[in-house]
């Protein structure tokens, strides 16, 4: 295969993933690197009228028209304390009647678009995640295949200066061996809670640590490691006691619900 060949497979399979799946069938490869190129390129003009979570916005086209923006390429905590975090960061970044330039990449649920939102020629996704206020989500990252290595760059920047939500939640380095329990359909403690996936760190000691999945790495990607030895980044998340009255719980000495959701929240994950 001669070199020119094989540059244009490998930049077919970064900016063209949907023509190898099949989902665009065009021609010829030079056809589907143009029709992708210019579907990259589709644009909503308009201004900023309000906000949904920490990376999710409502622009108001300048034809009138509402549209809500899921900036796409980074994802946000779900640790409450840094989800409001990043929250108030977009907030500060794009306050109400900012002018915006959204490059739309495809729908999402509930008719919302997924999107890289620009100031005055800046990604704000980008500086979200410079300003350690959103990590990238590499399952979309594709669709901002033009900035990709800029994005990982940044990460790791604001990682190593702990910036923003690397400040706050210590990133654990851990290795052990990792088990997946199945939770018992039915009304128990085990049940309440979620507790299904275990790190045995020491097996003499029967040391273990609660694993729960996140928007990195999934429940059914944790599942598919079941019984294996395995390396992960994870930050420890505390528990959250369900309101009063809400529902039946187990309680503990003093009386109140066992806190819900604590344990190592997966961020990435590898065999050994």
């Amino acid at each position: 295969m001669c070199i020119v060949e094989t540059r244009l497979i490998a930049s077919l399979l970064n900016v063209c993933p949907r023509c190898i799946q099949g989902i665009i069938k065009p021609d010829n490869l030079y056809t589907c690197l143009h029709m992708e190129f210019f579907q990259q390129l589709i644009l909503i003009l308009g201004h900023i009228v309000g906000f949904v979570d920490g990376r999710t916005i409502q622009v108001q086209e300048n034809t009138g028209k509402p549209v809500t923006v899921k900036l796409a390429c980074i994802t946000v905590p779900e640790i409450t304390g840094q989800r409001k975090q990043a929250e108030e960061s977009l907030r500060k970044i794009l306050v109400p009647n900012t002018p915006v330039i959204v490059k739309t990449t495809e729908s999402v649920q509930n008719g919302s678009t997924l999107g890289e939102v620009f100031v005055d020629n800046k990604s704000i996704n980008l500086r979200m995640v410079e300003e350690g206020a959103a990590t990238v989500e590499l399952k979309t990252l594709n669709n901002c295949f033009e900035s990709r290595s800029q994005y990982l760059i940044a990460e790791a920047t604001a990682k190593n200066k702990r910036l923003g939500l690397w400040r706050q939640s210590k990133v654990y380095s851990l290795r052990g061996k990792l088990i997946y329990k199945e939770i018992p359909p039915v009304m128990s403690q085990e049940a309440y809670l979620g507790e299904e996936f275990f790190l045995i760190t020491d097996s003499r000691l029967g040391r273990k640590m609660v694993l729960r999945p996140s928007e990195q790495v999934s429940r059914t990607q944790l599942q598919s490691f079941h019984n294996q030895q395995v390396e992960i980044q994870a930050v420890f998340v505390e528990g959250t006691r369900p309101s009063q009255g809400s529902s039946a719980c187990p309680i503990d000495i003093n009386a109140q619900c066992l806190p819900q959701g604590a344990g190592y929240r997966v961020l990435s994950i590898k065999s050994l």
